[in-house]
């Protein structure tokens, strides 16, 4: 079922104000965190380092204002984003909300946007290089891979199923959640692996592309730099290389945020690292990858909106009109899904497609659970969770590969506001 839900039968935004969530605990004790790691891993000069940790002072406690910024490319756009929870504090305005303003008011303390010693300097690098590169044998696995791929046509669906998992897997390693000095969640097992997937629509996914009588177009919203962005690229290398897809098109952050979100940049910067490795396979990767770029077959795209706060049925129409271009969209990582499915408390047992922001391209997500945020399970996987794992939502523990067909009415413009 895909049924359109009204404006008026969507549930609530989770909030900060509910004692004893993720939420809350993210507000109060995770952001803090991440900014005081900023100024640790980073030789700001003091100045930098006061407004970050002015920052820091204000949370929880504090409440929302204005970009300080007003003449950033992006001032106008946060300055309508803002005005509806001026004044309310961090824990009362919507969590999608404060997230992405958390760390949109990180780079104003640090100078991104502005000349000065902050301008265009990311300040999640040391975290995303040292990510990468603790992922090198994880890496040398997925591009050998790749490299021992079979060309037959009909091996082509189990090969992409494997990738996908692959993909959801390496969603993961997700830097906003465990620094890479902290142990994370790793399902290098693939029975553990396979216990612990909830959903699994890859079969949906894989015929509606073989459906197509011409060569698919294929949309990414990225997620994680490192070891995830690589399984993203070893994905798109799978899916290139068989005549039933023309194109690829990734989707990435304009600006760095969420820690470890991936920018072209980051990008470029893994194509990079990965035509320097040692082993042949990750450097063949990197060069089929590269190809594609020049050939046009991959092309990488950013866009205000991936780093704004506004949810799935407040996406504006033309990035509606460029997702209705594509034949099928894969959403990584658990803020997509969120974005996705605006933040809200869905009953878990709420189909996905019914859930999901009714969209004009079919979606796949592939999304390992880190936050309380859920829907197309059953009441029996609910309640077996809910005794197994008290914690199944956020640990990252557990995945899903779910699918939802395009929305027809979603053609040209938002069906209802997020706000």
């Amino acid at each position: 079922m895909n049924r359109q839900v009204s404006n008026s039968d969507l549930p609530p935004p989770l909030r900060g104000t509910e004692p004893g969530t993720f939420t809350h605990r993210t507000i109060a004790e995770r952001w803090p965190r991440i900014a005081g790691r900023v100024i640790a891993e980073n030789d700001f000069p003091d100045a930098i380092d006061a407004r970050i940790q002015a920052l820091r002072d204000d949370l929880p406690g504090g409440t929302i204002r204005p970009l300080d910024e007003t003449d950033v490319p992006d001032a106008a756009l946060w300055a309508d984003w803002v005005r509806p929870h001026r004044g309310q504090g961090w824990m009362e305005a919507p969590w999608f909300f404060g997230e992405t303003y958390f760390y949109r008011r990180l780079l104003e303390a640090t100078g991104y946007f502005r000349p000065g010693p902050g301008w265009k300097r990311d300040p999640f690098t040391y975290q995303k290089e040292a990510g990468l590169a603790q992922a090198a044998e994880r890496i040398r696995a997925l591009a050998q891979g790749r490299a021992a791929a079979p060309d037959r046509a009909e091996d082509r669906r189990s090969g992409w199923a494997q990738l996908l998992r692959a993909a959801l897997w390496g969603n993961q390693a997700d830097l906003s959640m465990w620094a890479v000095d902290e142990e994370s969640p790793d399902h290098q097992d693939t029975e553990r692996a396979e216990d612990h997937l909830l959903a699994d629509d890859t079969a949906a996914a894989l015929d509606h592309l073989e459906t197509l009588d011409r060569p698919a177009r294929v949309d990414l919203w990225a997620d994680n730099a490192g070891l995830e962005l690589v399984s993203d690229l070893a994905l798109i290398d799978g899916l290139l290389a068989a005549e039933t897809v023309g194109r690829v098109v990734v989707h990435l952050k304009v600006h760095p945020t969420f820690v470890s979100d991936a920018t072209v940049e980051d990008v470029h910067d893994t194509l990079d690292a990965l035509a320097e490795a040692e082993g042949a396979a990750v450097r063949r990767l990197a060069e089929r990858l590269r190809t594609a770029l020049v050939a046009g077959r991959l092309r990488l795209q950013d866009a205000w909106v991936w780093t704004s706060p506004l949810r799935g049925r407040d996406v504006p129409p033309p990035v509606r009109a460029e997702l209705a271009r594509s034949d099928l969209l894969i959403s990584k990582g658990d803020a997509n899904y969120r974005r996705l499915l605006g933040d809200r408390h869905w009953d878990f047992t709420t189909s996905f497609a019914d859930a999901a922001a009714p969209l004009p391209v079919p979606v796949l997500a592939l999304r390992t659970l880190k936050s309380q945020v859920a829907a197309g399970l059953s009441q029996a996987q609910v309640d077996r969770l809910d005794a197994q794992d008290p914690d199944w939502t956020v640990n990252g523990e557990w995945g899903v590969i779910q699918y939802a067909p395009a929305s027809p009415s979603a053609k040209t413009g938002p069906s209802a506001s997020e706000n």
